[in-house]
């Protein structure tokens, strides 16, 4: 689980890149609840994440976007990425790279 805080933009979206990394076949979760802000930069970053995932036999979920986050993500398109929250993701440890 990736929870990013505060903006994912041009000089954090290197740090979510590092954090998002998992083994083959892995479910890596992007809770963006703590998230502020976005640009093109941070969806950039989840979009190679999400490519290196599926690549590896995994997948990416990108769940609970604030409403300004969750409103770039429509802009863009990429709203339909979004999905609902599992209560069994909130079992994994999150890790916090960005704040």
């Amino acid at each position: 689980m990736v929870v990013p805080r505060g903006e994912l933009d041009v000089s954090t979206c290197q740090v979510l890149a590092e954090h998002a990394t998992a083994p083959p076949g892995s479910l890596v979760v992007f809770d963006l609840s703590r998230l502020t802000f976005i640009d093109s930069s941070g969806l950039g970053a989840i979009h190679t994440a999400r490519q290196h995932a599926i690549k590896a036999g995994g997948t990416v979920v990108v769940t609970r976007p604030s409403a300004m986050v969750h409103r770039v993500f429509e802009l863009t398109g990429l709203d339909i990425w979004i999905t609902d929250w599992d209560p069994d993701w909130s079992g994994d440890a999150p890790m916090e790279p960005v704040s």
